[in-house]
């Protein structure tokens, strides 16, 4: 992995075109190609490009583009203030503790909840760019890539799914592929994203899964 510490600005193409200012940034360059750049307030990356990725450096300028969707972040550093590449080795898995491992346990075991005639094939599904929570197939044996929020599912979770069916569509024999989002309530960006990706919104009334409520009390949105 690289960590690079510098004063720069960055230009984003791709859904949209962003500008970031100059300022001070760690940015992140991992070994399966995803870029992440890091201000100095909060956990999320203010700009995030998932791998595969082609990184080009020309002088001060570094082009990260991602040829599945035509992507293209531009990075022009102001003031290097450290460049360091790490050997790093972490094959573990993040295991769901809690409410959101019930939730997942209680999909399983009754994926009609979801979509009638959903057949779950494999619970965290690994991609080089994240598990997917449920690599399913529908009534119809389309391959169906569920990802769950046990909270109000944000755009961010839309992008993720949207990562995830990029990597499945990779092999020819499993297209065509589609990605869900379930959650109990959406935030409008995540339903505007959804809308502009071909990704499908459903609405999951968590509590009434809880209390084994019949599945025809499902609430969806399409």
């Amino acid at each position: 992995m690289r960590v690079l510490v510098a004063r720069c600005e960055i230009a984003y193409e791709g859904r949209l075109q962003t500008r970031l200012a100059p300022g001070d940034r760690v940015l992140l360059f991992k070994d399966d190609g995803s870029v992440a750049v890091h201000n100095t307030r909060g956990a999320k990356p203010v700009n995030y490009m998932g791998g595969p990725t082609v990184v080009e450096e020309d002088g001060e300028i570094i082009r990260v583009r991602r040829s599945s969707s035509g992507e293209l972040l531009t990075i022009l550093l102001l003031d290097v203030h450290a460049d360091t590449r790490h050997a790093l080795e972490d094959g573990a898995a993040l295991e769901r503790e809690g409410r959101e491992l019930q939730l997942h346990a209680l999909i399983e075991q009754a994926p009609d909840v979801i979509e009638e005639g959903l057949l779950v094939v494999e619970r965290e599904r690994p991609t080089d760019v994240g598990p997917i929570d449920f690599f399913c197939r529908d009534a119809a044996g389309v391959a169906t890539l569920v990802e769950v929020k046990r909270v109000k599912a944000v755009a961010a979770a839309v992008e993720q799914v949207v990562r995830y069916r990029e990597q499945v569509e990779r092999d020819p024999a499993l297209r065509p592929v589609r990605a869900l989002v379930v959650a109990p309530e959406f935030a409008p960006q995540a339903r505007a994203l959804a809308a502009a990706r071909g990704v499908e919104c459903v609405v999951l009334d968590v509590g009434a899964l809880r209390r084994g409520v019949a599945p025809e009390l499902r609430l969806f949105d399409g």
